[in-house]
This record gives C-alpha cells, structure tokens and sequence, in this order.
C-alpha cells in the first residue's frame, strides 16, 4: 500500500464516525414537526447536508473496503 493508502485506511474509521454523528444529529433536528412550515430553508439545508454526508460516508466505507483487502494481502 502506497503512503496515502495506508493513511486513509488509518483515518478512515474515525471520518465515518463523525459522518454518523453528523447525519444523526441533523436527522434529530430534521424530526422537529413543525421545522418545514416554521423554516423552510433550514429544513431544505438539512435535508441537502444528510444526503450528502450519507454519500460522502458510503464512498468512505467503499474506500476503507478496499484499502482493507489490500491490506489483507
């Protein structure tokens, strides 16, 4: 594994964590009932960082995969 493999693979688990708890805590504000009628635009922004903390964790988690499979050998 080259040096910036070998980072990642080292780096990886803790990004994924802090994706988890950022989409949780922006789900947590999502779930306010009446969020969409009192602030749309914030209900809108929070809706646009989940799905793209959701993506941005799903490419890490694909990433750390292989980086775990070349480790392996």
């Amino acid at each position: 594994m080259t040096y910036k493999d070998q980072r990642d693979y080292e780096l990886l688990p803790k990004r994924i964590e802090a994706l988890d708890a950022q989409i949780a805590a922006d789900a947590t504000r999502l779930a306010a009932p009446d969020l969409y009628m009192r602030d749309h635009a914030t209900f809108t922004r929070l809706t646009a960082a989940i799905e793209a903390a959701r993506a941005e964790k799903e490419a890490a988690e694909l990433r750390w995969l292989t980086l775990a499979e070349l480790a392996e050998g």
